[in-house]
């Protein structure tokens, strides 16, 4: 009964005197703000915070966003008219309270309403004169002072423009300067807004900013166009935009000295002490950058630093990395741009020497990385190139060999995380060049690091290599290692093909001693045949295990004696673990390998057939036909010969010189048989590099060794025919000057045979040291008590299965394509 009551007396209230509209709220609360300031003292001390000017503010944002909940057809609701059609000049007044930041947080308070008014309405009207003229004024000041209290809500509210910008992109007409009036009367607060808040405060100029006031290079695009437009709005100026709701259509004329303020301003927040400011100013500037408009591109990259800046910080974060930085360190991180370590504020904190100082340029590298996969392709390539000039190119001027070995892991870590494809291309271009070969400075510099005395800086080197063939590109793979292989200038082209050997000449080429008879006199002889048997059974287990047919002679006969070739290159005297249940697990790796190395691949323009020259590569080829070319690689190798006694010709002369009491010994053509002076084939500086340094594994720490022999693998995997063909076919008919990868293994071979028996209780030595291997102890590694020549054996033991798995793997999927 006495609710009804109420109810009664509340509607003839309302007759009465009827509840006021969303519009009269929304004046009164206007009114309220204008009654605080005119009796707002100079004098005093409170802070915004409490007064009720955020509640009034607040109450006058919500009335906007309510009535638009009630709007239909995008029609506007009378509160946000009044904004537009300025008889509430509210945004006039945010304007002036954050150049005023009267009374104290005013400023903060001013910037936070403006943002939650654009992200807040559907559609902030940014288009009107009335909206964009307070915005642009309000833009002006940010960042005037650096390490503002306030640059968190700058921040947020270019971020929220670049947002605008990203829904229609002809607002990018509103935010660029010069605008329709000129920088002094954007930053004065307009006379109306003085006479309805009367602020005691002189008009205010920004400090010299170097980002308005720096003097841009002559812009090749004279007239850019942010708007498209049809020819009959060509003529259309910028003041007509001012008062025109379809802006869509018209069009701006930029000048020479034109700059685009959302990018610019964003800019200048990439060097805030405050992480979380920086990460907003990156997510801003790749909004815009990714806008699909080529005029919006265009003006990013003519009329703004921001590619030049973006890479200059990289660079800068390159060079504050210590010299003294381990190199293992640095390719166990993995770290995104938006990363934030928790423990980031403790100075204190160390993982490692160097870590702070990785992770920011690591983070840093992989927003450009990403940076350049999201933006305009315009950008993209503007961008790879400035990351080129500006960075690689620096980079490469490494100081001594401490800081040399830093930088080949630092850039073998930003190639491998890199995925932007014009940045793969840039690398490309820059590592291997895109003219004449000897066009090649850098290519010799790294070949030159793998062929010092220095193993560190040769190891970082490999890994460096190694990173290039996994992620490069295939000019890159071409240039490097198929621009010689692909003549075929391997071939003996003056002698005919001899016919295959047979098995008597298959055992005759496997085994040091000559006859039948005389293998029977010698015990190890026998048990090197037993070991012979043994390997072969194994190979037509696997064979017909995998579904080759090995009755079939033709079909079997030849990656049989490839297999064997590689399986019994070392005589089982030497073995430290034969031909046992571990070669399947190399079947099963080549297997995946070469799968990926197929998809890798499936896109390069590859050939085929085997018998596949390269006519066109005239300018790689120069260096078979011309052998002055390569004078500039003498230095090179020329302090191998000396420096290194290990070398090829050395490991010739210890064979020539003493004989091996043990069985192997693999044919080389006869000395007997001499031929016309031929065409010395040249594999080229990195297969050059690579055959010295494996002629010398005996000399070399293991992980070296390691990370050689795992190039080797992934060339091999390679399912290009001629580089199959160079590499895996050890009955390749070639020169006898022309190295091969076989010929080389076989020198190997003939001096770890010749030396490893040398070693007083050399067989407990070589089992012990592949337990200790194979254990992957970590205390191993610091021992000073290496036996490198031991490593080295079975580091090659291991290597000839890999490589006769490979041979299997790709004859295998070979046959599959035929059948």
């Amino acid at each position: 009964m006495l609710s009804r009551f109420s109810d009664v007396l509340q509607t003839a209230a309302d007759v009465l005197a009827p509840p006021a509209t969303r519009l009269e709220d929304f004046e009164y609360h206007w009114k309220m703000i204008l009654n605080f300031y005119q009796n707002y003292d100079d004098n005093s001390k409170v802070h915004i915070e409490d007064t009720r000017i955020p509640h009034h503010l607040h109450q006058m944002l919500q009335l906007i966003v309510d009535e638009e909940k009630e709007q239909h057809g995008g029609t506007v609701g009378p509160c946000l008219e009044a904004i537009v059609q300025r008889s509430v000049c509210v945004l006039d007044a945010l304007t002036a309270l954050a150049a005023a930041d009267r009374p104290p947080g005013a400023r903060a308070l001013a910037l936070t309403t403006g943002t939650a008014l654009l992200r807040r309405t559907r559609q902030p009207c940014v288009n009107s004169a009335h909206v964009y003229r307070p915005l642009q004024r309000m833009l002006i000041q940010c960042n005037e002072n650096p390490a503002s209290p306030t640059e968190k809500e700058e921040v947020e509210l270019l971020l929220t423009l670049c947002g605008l910008v990203r829904k229609e992109p002809g607002l990018a007409n509103i935010f660029t300067t010069p605008f329709v009036e000129d920088r002094a009367s954007l930053l004065s607060i307009p006379e109306d807004i003085q006479k309805l808040i009367p602020i005691k405060t002189k008009v205010q100029t920004p400090k010299k900013n170097p980002l308005f006031e720096v003097e841009l290079p002559a812009n090749p695009f004279k007239n850019v166009s942010i708007v498209r437009t049809n020819g009959s709005d060509c003529n259309t100026t910028h003041s007509s935009l001012a008062d025109d709701a379809s802006y869509k259509s018209q069009k701006t004329v930029y000048e020479d000295n034109d700059k685009f303020l959302l990018i610019d301003l964003l800019l200048s927040y990439l060097n805030s002490a405050d992480n979380q400011v920086v990460l907003r100013a990156c997510e801003g500037i790749m909004i815009v950058s990714s806008l699909p408009e080529d005029d919006i591109a265009n003006l990013v990259t003519s009329c703004s630093p921001a590619c030049e800046t973006i890479v200059e910080k990289l660079v800068e974060k390159y060079k504050c990395i210590p010299d003294d930085t381990d190199p293992t360190d640095v390719d166990n991180l993995n770290i995104t741009w938006a990363y934030v370590a928790h423990d980031y504020g403790d100075k204190s904190f160390n993982r490692f020497h160097g870590y702070r100082e990785l992770t920011s340029f690591f983070s840093w590298l992989d927003y450009c990385d990403t940076l350049m996969k999201e933006c305009h392709p315009d950008i993209a390539v503007h961008l790879s190139r400035t990351f080129r000039a500006g960075f690689l190119e620096a980079a490469a001027e490494a100081g001594g060999a401490r800081r040399a070995a830093l930088c080949a892991a630092l850039l073998a870590k930003t190639l491998k995380v890199v995925d932007a494809p014009h940045l793969l291309i840039e690398f490309s271009n820059w590592l291997v060049g895109e003219g004449e070969v000897s066009e090649w400075p850098l290519l010799h510099t790294l070949i030159s690091n793998c062929l010092t005395d220095n193993y560190d800086l040769t190891l970082e080197t490999l890994r460096f290599f190694e990173t290039i063939i996994e992620k490069g590109t295939e000019h890159m793979i071409h240039r490097l290692v198929l621009s010689r292989v692909c003549t075929r200038g391997y071939l003996a082209h003056h002698a005919p093909h001899s016919p295959p050997p047979t098995d008597d000449d298959e055992r005759d080429r496997l085994n040091d001693l000559s006859t039948w008879r005389e293998r029977e006199r010698n015990r190890e002889a026998m048990k090197q045949l037993q070991h012979e048997g043994h390997v072969n059974e194994q190979i037509n287990d696997i064979l017909t295990h995998e579904g080759v047919d090995i009755t079939d002679h033709n079909e079997s006969e030849n990656i049989h004696r490839i297999i064997n070739s590689f399986l019994l290159l070392l005589p089982r005297a030497i073995l430290s673990d034969p031909v046992g249940s571990d070669y399947n697990h190399y079947i099963h790796d080549a297997h995946r390998h070469y799968q990926l190395w197929l998809d890798i691949t499936s896109t390069f323009n590859w050939p085929t057939d085997h018998n596949y020259i390269d006519n066109t590569a005239s300018s790689t080829h120069s260096y078979d036909s011309r052998p002055e070319a390569d004078i500039h690689l003498d230095e090179a190798y020329q302090s191998i010969k000396t420096d290194k006694p290990n070398s090829i010709e050395k490991i010739g002369n210890y064979w020539t010189e003493e004989k091996c009491q043990f069985t192997q010994k693999l044919v080389l053509k006869s000395k007997d048989s001499i031929s016309m002076p031929e065409e010395e084939f040249d594999e080229g500086p990195f297969l050059k590099m690579v055959f010295t340094l494996l002629s010398t594994m005996p000399t070399q720490p293991y992980q070296v060794n390691l990370h050689l022999t795992s190039i080797i693998s992934k060339l091999a995997l390679m399912p290009h025919p001629n580089l199959h063909e160079y590499l895996l076919n050890p009955m390749l008919q070639t020169g006898k000057k022309t190295p091969t990868l076989f010929k080389i293994l076989q020198d190997l071979a003939r001096r770890l045979t010749m030396e490893i028996p040398r070693i007083r209780n050399y067989k407990r030595i070589i089992e012990n040291t592949r337990l200790q291997l194979m254990s992957e102890d970590p205390s191993y590694d610091e021992r000073d008590d290496h036996n490198q020549l031991v490593e080295s054996l079975i580091v090659l033991e291991e290597f000839c299965k890999e490589l006769a798995a490979i041979a299997f793997v790709k004859y295998q999927h070979s046959m599959h394509i035929h059948r």
